[in-house]
């Protein structure tokens, strides 16, 4: 639910459409969810004392 609080929309499931070209502020909520998903991992590798 972070995403939500971070103004991020859900994603739509599923496969996109043939041609389907995704709008730039598409791109951005994508890159801001991957860089959230990156620092829990890094965090939880952390606590697991991998790195």
């Amino acid at each position: 639910m972070r995403e939500m609080e971070a103004g991020i929309m859900p994603r739509c499931r599923g496969r996109p459409p043939k041609g389907y070209v995704p709008m730039e502020q598409e791109k951005e909520n994508e890159i801001r969810r991957l860089k959230m998903e990156n620092e829990l991992l890094r965090d939880s590798l952390r606590l697991a004392g991998r790195r």
